[in-house]
């Protein structure tokens, strides 16, 4: 390293590219390793450079914090000075604090710096071109120029294009602005600036400037939760994206260069229920666009559901944010309730009573971290349905249950058979809902349940028993007879199936005998000679089946006959059997006795 004397012959160069005030990554690179103290000199590419006396851009020459001198540079050749510094931190142009540094003018233009070493990483010196012609800004449109005045007698020439623009010097002792207008965004342009005096131009000095690429045509937010957030950008046809936001380093997002669509990139290590403005800048070579915003608050709570309901009730739930000081507002019908933080990490249950049945509502949820309440989040919850009425077993046989129940306002119905579930459309007919279960086992007990739906959400249920019709008993019959009694007899069907008896308007109930034989029964006080139709029902819980038909009769016949000629009493047997059945009996149930009869 040399000493002070020998400084303008004996430094050490810095010409990277990060330093300058028109790199705009944003990275923050580890920049004090390079800066033990001694001598150097800047370059911008292969433009001799200085240190900024005036603010540089938040995130230029890649770093956090910036520093600019506070007085200007000397003026007279091999003159050492002096000069203040101090940070520029974020998009600050504050110096909240400062140290000194020695500066030597060793010939027109050329500046070296005894720099001190830099206090850590995130800090940076940076540089900008000694030549005062720059590009003071641009936008996608138009790029500003800038340069110093040289005297009242001294103009200048802008050519650019192969055309030539006259400017005048200003009366004052500013510098010189002036704007190239109707300019392709994202393009590199050439400028060359002549000073001009009695018509005699300088050699010109040349300089190349960009316009600002478009804003970035997505930039959405597609999720979020207590500490991070992820965004959808649309892939970059420049140089990248710059992503800025508040209390974070500028960060530079570049898409593949292969890749189809929108870019996803996730934001993590934020802070829970906090707002963040996130400003997105496409960037093309040291230009940014003018950038777009999006505003995001963490704590997503998208936990936030509806943990059950009633007729009159629904109760939320959602998730508590963990090692935070988090509380919420839960907005309802226009009335806020506010809810602190539990103590403990399980969920946050609440309840709303006295509500409508079969009603949809909305709620809203903010989470609330100091004093900054986060997005909405909007649910919608609906109560039970009334059950529906006067559910009813209408019809049955022995392989069909026909049920039928009152009709319940915009509801649909769920029908729960063993388990098996039906679902119903409500009917735009009057009167009862009807539904029919059929291929069932005959003499059966089912468990049917019956709910009312509304948005998908049932009422508590009513429940029936539903029972199919026992099978007609068989073999039904008269096994005998007299002049005032029949007996019938038919097979039993079960220990758990019944009788009843109809004749002549007469109903008689007859239980199951415990044993496994037939069924006999003996219907008594009957006239004889007289016949007689019974009618017969299995039974099996109160549920009868269609019924089997019989006729019978009573006997108690006097008969008296005159043959024409000699009979045996074989003769005599056969033709009194003849004669029963021609009234409907059966000889088999009657005992006949032949008396022979004097004339």
């Amino acid at each position: 390293m040399a000493q002070c004397g020998e400084a303008c012959e004996h430094y050490t160069e810095l010409n990277d590219d990060w330093l300058s005030e028109y790199n705009i990554n944003g990275n923050s690179y580890c920049n004090g390793d390079y800066s033990t103290e001694g001598w150097y000199h800047m370059f911008v590419g292969q433009t001799s450079a200085q240190i900024p006396e005036t603010c540089v851009q938040d995130s230029r020459c890649d770093s956090y914090t910036r520093l600019q001198m506070t007085q200007p540079h000397p003026t007279q050749y091999n003159q050492t000075v002096t000069r203040s510094l101090c940070y520029n931190t974020g998009i600050n142009c504050y110096c909240y604090t400062s140290y000194a540094i020695k500066v030597k003018l060793c010939y027109e233009d050329f500046y070296v710096y005894k720099l001190q070493r830099l206090p850590g990483c995130n800090t940076a010196y940076c540089a900008v071109p000694n030549h005062s012609f720059r590009a003071a800004g641009q936008d996608e449109t138009s790029i500003t120029l800038r340069w110093d005045k040289v005297n009242n007698s001294v103009s200048f020439v802008l050519l650019f294009n192969g055309t030539e623009t006259n400017i005048s010097a200003p009366a004052a002792d500013d510098s010189v602005t002036y704007t190239v207008s109707s300019l392709t965004a994202a393009t590199k342009y050439t400028f060359t600036l002549f000073s001009v005096f009695e018509n005699v131009r300088s050699s010109g000095i040349r300089i190349d400037a960009v316009t600002a690429p478009p804003n970035a045509e997505i930039f959405n937010l597609i999720e979020k939760n207590d500490t991070s957030v992820t965004l959808q950008l649309s892939k970059p046809n420049y140089s990248g994206y710059l992503l800025e936001y508040q209390f974070s380093y500028p960060q530079r997002i570049f898409a593949a260069s292969d890749a189809d669509g929108p870019v996803i990139y996730t934001v993590p290590s934020l802070n829970p229920a906090s707002k963040y403005t996130f400003t997105l800048f496409s960037v093309f070579e040291n230009a940014r666009s003018s950038g777009v915003q999006l505003t995001v608050t963490t704590g997503s709570n998208q936990s936030f559901r509806v943990s059950g309901q009633n007729e009159t009730s629904i109760t939320l739930q959602w998730d508590t944010i963990k090692n935070s000081n988090v509380s919420f507002i839960l907005e309802f019908n226009g009335t806020e309730i506010n809810i602190n933080a539990p103590n403990g990490d399980g969920p946050i249950f609440y309840t709303y009573s006295s509500l409508t049945a079969g009603t949809k509502y909305t709620f809203t949820l903010f989470t609330v971290f100091g004093n900054i309440r986060g997005n909405a989040i909007n649910i919608t919850a609906v109560t039970a349905p009334q059950n529906p009425q006067n559910i009813r077993q209408s019809a049955q046989n022995e392989s069909s249950v026909t049920l039928q129940w009152d009709k319940v306002n915009n509801v649909s119905f769920v029908l729960q058979l063993n388990g098996t579930e039906t679902n119903i459309t409500a009917s735009n007919v009057d009167g009862p809902e009807t539904y029919t279960f059929s291929s069932l086992t005959a003499q059966t007990k089912y468990q049917v349940t019956l709910f009312s739906v509304f948005e998908n959400v049932r009422s508590s249920g009513q429940q029936l028993t539903a029972v199919t019709a026992p099978q007609n008993a068989k073999s039904f019959k008269a096994s005998t007879q007299n002049e005032t009694s029949i007996t019938l007899q038919w097979d039993k069907v079960n220990n758990n199936v019944s009788f009843v008896l109809q004749f002549n308007g007469t109903e008689t109930n007859i239980r199951a005998p415990a044993g496994d034989g037939v069924v006999n029964h003996t219907v008594s006080s009957l006239t004889a000679r007289t016949k007689y139709t019974f009618t017969l029902f299995s039974v099996f819980e109160n549920v009868r089946s269609s019924g089997v038909n019989i006729t019978a009769a009573t006997v108690g016949l006097d008969m008296g006959f005159r043959p024409f000629g000699p009979m045996t009493e074989a003769e005599v047997q056969r033709t009194i059997e003849e004669l029963l059945q021609k009234y409907g009996l059966s000889p088999n149930s009657l005992s006949i006795k032949v008396k022979p009869v004097q004339p």
